[in-house]
């Protein structure tokens, strides 16, 4: 037999048992020759979706060929199933289905094919890796500048995320991280320093991403309230602080270099210049070492000297003066000092150094030069920055606007969901609705029933005391007043006693004694001070406003004539007025007169509303 037909026939022969024994033998064998597949075996589960989405990103070798990205893919599936991690196969489908975005794919379209892969996802109930899709949609719609778009997947991703539970999303840091630096763009640093910090708490996707996490977060401090900013720079400070550890401890020079710039803008704003100068040295240093392979040094050049020049060390200030430029011809090869477009504000900062120093050696023409050098660039440089700052508050109106529409379209959609689930069982709660809906209704009338009788029986009580209180108040009045009449006849009847005895008397003395008894008698007044407190205090209880209208109309009223009025409101006639008051009839009708004269010509009517 042909040695190949043996073979034929041998794995024909082998069960299914066999099979998977020969695939695990020969997984084993392949990850055993690759370092990545080893390091993706021996990992946990989370740092395998790390190490996979990371090599997948970076890797040319398989980004650049899609022969051998599926089978190191198969491969890991294999893994996968060998160690029981589903996640690991779920993640290695995902890769699979979004590797068209290595290809020639606009931005558009690469957004596109993640929102169809996560529609995907959701038909598979694999809601962490729709979020994933989401995002990776408002990424790239981010990066066309559709920023309505960008937001919407953004935040709809991050919601979910936050449902799903950070701690289960393996490679949450980059999708918190990407989110906040988003928001740094559009200048909303609150809002991305609390996206770093939580990014920060979660295991780092990369080395890379770990460095830039604690760079943004200060430089978000670094731009909060800039006039006002002493406790926003000291955390500046600290973050820089932190990204230049992670540098070193990863031995990124190239960030260890950029961190140590950053700090030596924070010490220079808090006027810290020796802090500032070894901080800018290290990055020089670094810059000069390592310049051929990236670039040269020259904006810190031109930091260095402005602190120089802050220090009065003025040799040292055109030193770095001149390197800076040097150094700036070095990166522009044959170009024009300071033509790329890019190196504005470094040529803004060296114009301004320039003139500053040039002015402190008394170098005028050169100081006017650079004066005016830096006037035409800061014009450029501010005419862009409108234009940039006015862009974003467009680009901020369309992103509320869209998300507006967007709230509003998911308003409708949740509300018609809800009308459509309602129509589902409102027929299984008709009956008890209407059961509830009449009891309720007897019970509220019920209710009502008590509450108003209440209500009713409370305004009666109220009322009765009312009319109590009026009635004893007018008993009172009218006691007090059946009290002066009675005086008022034991007078009457005195006088007539008087005037008998006063005729039956025959000696003059005598007569005339009792002639003065009678006059006095006459004369005297029933109201004396006491009782007329005690008649104000009863006929307020039954008048209570009549003295308040009577200051009100005739503002310079007497006592006298307060009196007067009162007696008259109580139809007191003039005869028992007079006694009552200790005044004449005739004094009566005089004082009646001067009050209508008071009043004017529309005195009457006014005293006949008030006596009414």
């Amino acid at each position: 037999m042909n040695p190949s037909n043996r073979s034929f026939t041998g794995l024909s022969l082998l069960n299914s048992n066999g099979i998977g024994v020969f695939l695990c033998l020969l997984i084993s064998y392949v990850a055993s020759a690759d370092p990545f597949l080893q390091k993706l075996e021996k990992a946990t589960p989370a740092n395998r979706v790390i190490l996979i989405l990371n090599y997948f990103d970076t890797c040319s070798a398989v980004t650049q060929n899609q022969a051998a990205a599926f089978r190191l893919l198969n491969t890991i599936d294999g893994i996968g199933e060998k160690v029981g991690d589903e996640q690991l196969c779920r993640y290695s489908q995902f890769i699979k289905d979004t590797y068209a975005k290595n290809s020639d794919l606009n931005n558009g379209q690469k957004a596109a094919l993640f929102l169809a892969v996560g529609q995907k996802a959701e038909q598979n109930s694999d809601p962490q890796i729709a979020a994933v899709c989401q995002h990776f949609a408002g990424e790239y719609y981010f990066i066309n500048e559709e920023y309505g778009k960008a937001f919407e997947y953004l935040l709809a991703a991050d919601n979910r995320f936050r449902i799903i539970g950070f701690e289960h999303i393996p490679e949450i840091s980059r999708y918190l991280y990407e989110l906040a630096f988003n928001y740094y763009y559009f200048k909303e640093y609150e809002k991305a320093i609390r996206l770093l910090k939580e990014s920060a708490r979660y295991p780092a996707f990369s080395d890379n991403l770990a460095i830039q996490t604690h760079n943004t977060m200060g430089m978000a401090y670094a731009q909060i309230d800039p006039t006002n900013n002493s406790d926003n720079l000291r955390r500046a400070e600290m973050c820089y602080k932190k990204t230049r550890q992670v540098a070193a401890s990863v031995g990124d020079l190239v960030w260890i270099g950029i961190a140590n710039t950053n700090l030596g803008n924070v010490y220079t704003q808090q006027n810290r210049l020796t802090a500032a100068l070894i901080a800018f040295r290290i990055d020089y240093e670094l810059g000069k070492k390592f310049g051929k392979d990236r670039s040269q040094p020259y904006a810190t050049a031109v930091k260095l000297a402005r602190v120089y020049l802050m220090r009065q060390q003025l040799d040292s200030c055109a030193y770095f003066l001149r390197e800076s430029k040097r150094l700036s011809l070095l990166k522009i090869l044959k170009t024009e000092f300071g033509s790329d477009m890019d190196n504005e504000f470094y040529r803004q900062n060296y114009y301004d150094v320039a003139r500053q120093y040039y002015q402190v050696i008394h170098n005028l023409p050169l100081a006017y030069a650079y004066s005016d050098s830096l006037l035409k660039i800061s014009e450029r440089i501010n005419k862009r920055y409108d234009v940039k700052q006015l862009d974003l508050a467009n680009d901020k109106l369309l992103i509320e606007k869209h998300k507006s529409e967007v709230d509003k379209l998911n308003a409708q959609k949740k509300t018609q969901q809800l009308l459509f689930w309602i129509s589902g069982v409102v027929l299984a709660l008709v009956a008890l609705f209407f059961f509830a809906l009449y009891r309720f209704v007897r019970t509220k009338r019920q209710q009502d029933q008590v509450i108003n009788d209440e209500k009713e029986k409370s305004m009666r009580l109220a009322k009765q005391i009312v009319d109590d209180e009026l009635q004893r108040a007018k008993a009172d009045l009218t006691l007090f007043m059946d009290n002066l009449q009675a005086k008022d006849a034991l007078i009457d009847t005195l006088n007539t006693d008087l005037e008998r005895l006063s005729q039956n008397r025959k000696e003059s003395d005598e007569q005339d004694m009792f002639v003065e008894a009678q006059q006095s008698l006459l004369n005297s007044s029933l109201l004396t001070n006491d009782d007329w407190e005690e008649f104000q205090r009863r006929f307020e209880r039954v008048h209570p406003s009549f003295f308040v209208k009577l200051k009100t109309h005739i503002t310079d009223i007497s006592p006298a004539e307060e009196r007067l009025l009162a007696l008259s409101k109580l139809n007191i006639n003039t005869r028992q007025m007079s006694r009552m008051l200790g005044i004449s009839p005739d004094s009566i009708h005089k004082a009646t007169y001067r009050l209508r004269k008071k009043l004017g010509t529309d005195g009457h009517s006014i005293l006949s509303k008030l006596l009414k």
